[in-house]
């Protein structure tokens, strides 16, 4: 590694923890961190962990959330600060930096350096590398996988094929749309030997050697057989076995929930029905893109990622027509099948595209570089370092402007489905009212909603010993504090004669609100502690 390529992943390193680490609760918890906050609590007090096939992920997230927790102090959860929990993916999003080293002799340090510095400002891998989800674990053990796979083919150890096939088990253990990401590794593994072998490889670079003149000349890695034509089974053998290794210590919960292997794959299911249509998160094939290339809501400031979109594109025509490493060939193939596949797929949610962009970030990296050595002359090369730093820092601003100004905000492109932050106001009056009511957090408190919308309610109101949530109005309504979807039309207020009051309206999410109604003595004692307005 040369002084440049040290000193930009240094920077990139700076940059990621600079971008990830700070008012890491800058925005209350997504619905979807709420229910793995309460998976982990679970885990972390009462040692308990299964995992459930239907609409949860795997049980990576939360094992590798403990460390942080046993370090950070709180003795409970409601001791437990949202800036905590999200200290997992962080480590898992700076990480994802050093793993890049493994590709280092495959993409050359330059490219490796310039991946380093997308990664590490990318908007979309800052702000979901602050996000208490399973994706960006996801993200980091691909890359260890496609890591490890790479040393394999360099060196022939064993160990990296063990490495591989642990990633691999990992990968399983976080997200079931790991086979979407292992499928798309098999058919580009098979496209780059047919492209590497085929006559038309060699027409379609003497045509481009037309155009940029002669490309540098790369070995190209071994072959999966060994020199003597024999396929290594003891080290694919070993693989395999680590993946399954894995994959039972975290499906079991390391020994102690036997049905959790059989529910990870029946997880498919439901999961298959999701895929084709049969949910709420059905979006257009372009709904990715549209984030990553251009976002401009109305009365909103305008959000792209082209650079990287941009420069991956240059990366992938030069690894697949010039004189590169297999390995650029077959990242290339692998982020093109899979960003297609999920385009393809009905199913989405923005935090998916982190899988694809994880290579389009790769592949933007050879990009960079093979733009800058185009130029033969220095002042040229020095326009192009420079525009390309320029780029490079305005996507850094606007991660910055993601994460700590628009962080909750239905204009940032990453904030899906996101809680507003009004909703801890309503938080707030509740803990207020437990305050001033005999009972303390003994207190009955009853949350309604269609469809489990209430959370990360039930996270937030995790003090009240008696909380009740319910997906439809009950017979009985009644508690002393009342939380229920304006859309049920409840009036409770009416229906009890005035004995409840609704005393105001909350916004969960963008265009979904909660009334609160409070029993009118309760609320009495509540309105008796507030300051008087002077005279």
């Amino acid at each position: 590694m040369n002084g440049w390529s040290a000193l930009a992943l240094l920077l990139a390193l700076a940059a990621a923890l600079a971008l990830r680490v700070p008012r890491l609760n800058s925005r209350p918890l997504h619905n979807d961190e709420a229910v793995n906050a309460v998976k982990v609590s679970e885990l972390w007090l009462h040692g308990r962990y299964a995992y459930d096939p239907d609409e949860y992920h795997g049980p990576t997230l939360h094992y590798a959330t403990l460390p942080f927790l046993w370090l950070s102090g709180p003795r409970d959860s409601s001791q437990l600060e949202d800036s905590t929990l999200r200290l997992a993916p962080v480590f898992f999003g700076v990480g994802l930096i050093l793993l890049l080293l493994l590709f280092a002799d495959g993409l050359g340090y330059p490219s490796i350096g310039w991946a380093a510095l997308f990664t590490a400002v990318s908007p979309a891998m800052v702000f979901y590398s602050r996000y208490f989800i399973h994706e960006m674990p996801l993200v980091f053990f691909t890359a260890l996988t496609l890591g490890a796979g790479w040393r394999y083919r360099q060196t022939r150890r064993s160990r990296w094929a063990i490495v591989a096939g642990t990633g691999i088990g990992l990968m399983f253990a976080t997200k079931e749309t790991f086979v979407i990401t292992l499928a798309a590794m098999g058919l580009a593994g098979f496209a780059t030997t047919l492209w590497s072998r085929g006559q038309l490889l060699r027409m379609a670079r003497a045509k481009l050697e037309t155009v940029l003149g002669p490309s540098r000349d790369v070995s190209p890695a071994p072959h999966f057989a060994r020199p003597d034509g024999t396929f290594p089974w003891r080290h694919a053998g070993l693989a395999l076995l680590a993946a399954v290794v894995v994959w039972l210590l975290f499906f079991t919960s390391f020994g102690t929930h036997g049905s959790g292997p059989a529910d990870s794959l029946r997880t498919y299911l439901p999961w298959m029905k999701r895929a084709g249509g049969h949910s709420p998160h059905i979006h257009p094939w372009s709904f990715y893109l549209e984030r990553l290339l251009w976002f401009h809501p109305v009365k909103g400031p305008a959000w792209s990622e082209g650079l990287i979109l941009a420069l991956a594109g240059v990366g992938a025509s030069v690894s697949i027509l010039g004189r590169r490493s297999r390995l650029h060939c077959f990242l290339a193939f692998y982020t093109v099948i899979l960003t297609g596949a999920y385009c393809l797929i009905s199913y989405k949610t923005p935090w998916c595209l982190l899988s694809f962009l994880h290579g389009l970030i790769l592949l933007a990296g050879v990009g960079a570089t093979t733009l800058i050595e185009f130029f033969r002359r220095r002042t040229a090369r020095f326009f192009i370092l420079a525009t390309l730093v320029g780029l490079t820092s305005q996507l850094a601003w606007q991660a910055w402007r993601a994460s700590f100004v628009y962080p909750a905000d239905r204009r940032n492109p990453y904030a899906y489905a996101q809680t507003v932050p009004d909703l801890l106001k309503l938080v707030q009056k509740a803990e207020a009212l437990a305050r001033v009511a005999p009972a303390g957090h003994e207190i009955p408190v009853k949350v309604i909603a269609l469809g489990h919308d209430y959370w990360p309610l039930p996270w937030y109101l995790r003090r009240f010993k008696n909380l009740g949530c319910f997906e439809k109005l009950p017979a009985n309504p009644f508690a002393p504090i009342v939380i229920v979807s304006s859309n049920l039309d409840a009036r409770l207020d009416e229906k009890s004669d005035r004995k409840w009051v609704m005393t105001g309206l909350s916004e969960l999410r963008p265009g979904n609100f909660l009334e609160l109604y409070v029993e009118l003595e309760l609320w009495k004692k509540y309105v008796e502690t507030l300051p008087r307005e002077r005279d």
